[in-house]
């Protein structure tokens, strides 16, 4: 059984070089969660990643789900009541933010076919090379670069409570400390006072959080780095593994940073 927490997807990207970047050129209209899902579900069928869609998207196009081929499952956010109580079995996320006494969660539906399990007219599906901007992602984000003022010691970058970030001119993987800084942003570590990075921080859990959103991003652009981030992230777990809340929030950040910094199309 394939597993579907997102602490499990989450391990399956950290420890499976490449399967972030694969399944967003195929997948590239769902969110960084359900890519790796669909991408772990269709490789336990044997089959290739290729572009995905409902039994009826696929009919509109001109293509038949071939008889016996099972749908594969992704997470879809459904409205409740937020005084309801569901079941630990059926909701795996829930949102934060409940509006007018309703609150999202996300439950698993198993409605999405891939293009080799149906059959029919032809179908090319368009080649799609991850792209993101910094400065357009920090306009975004409302996230300002600043100069480094700590020259002093081993620190690689900082973030503060004023939405600043700051990277070491000295600094050799750049990108992957941009990404982390502003997942401290995104994920509200800074709410709770400056983060500072370094051999001294003791915010193992805050630290190991924002470099998997670093490492997510830089595998999903296929950037350097990658190796670094994984022994970053081992060395402050200490051979722990994040929690499920933690997996969320980090797949939530990865979207919104990885979002905000995409070329605007009209």
């Amino acid at each position: 059984k394939v597993g579907t927490e997102f602490s499990h997807i989450l391990q399956e990207a950290l420890t499976k070089p490449g399967i972030v970047n694969e399944a967003y050129r195929a997948f590239r209209n769902y969110s960084i969660g359900n890519q790796i899902l669909a991408a772990i579900q269709l490789s336990a069928k044997g089959l290739p990643l290729s572009p995905i869609a409902s039994f009826n998207a696929w009919k509109e196009k001109g293509r038949s789900v071939k008889k016996g081929e099972k749908a594969i499952s992704l997470f879809m956010p459904v409205p409740v009541k937020s005084r309801a109580k569901t079941g630990a079995a059926a909701a795996i996320a829930e949102s934060d933010d409940a509006q007018g006494g309703t609150f999202n969660v996300f439950m698993l539906r198993a409605n999405w076919f891939s293009l080799d399990q149906t059959h029919g007219e032809d179908f090319a599906p368009e080649q799609v090379t991850p792209m993101w901007d910094a400065a357009t992602a920090m306009a975004a984000l409302d996230i300002r670069e600043v100069r480094f003022d700590e020259l002093l010691g081993n620190r690689l970058g900082y973030a503060t409570a004023d939405r600043t970030i700051a990277i070491s001119p000295l600094n050799n993987l750049k990108h992957k400390t941009r990404f982390h800084e502003l997942a401290h942003i995104v994920l509200g570590h800074t709410t709770e006072g400056d983060v500072i990075d370094g051999p001294e921080t003791p915010r193992s859990l805050m630290e190991a959080e924002a470099e998997s959103v670093a490492y997510i991003l830089c595998t999903l652009l296929d950037l350097p780095g990658q190796a670094e981030s994984r022994a970053y992230i081992q060395g402050w777990l200490a051979g722990a593994e994040l929690p499920e809340k933690s997996a969320k929030k980090i797949f939530g950040a990865a979207d919104k940073i990885m979002k905000a910094g995409q070329p605007v199309t009209h």
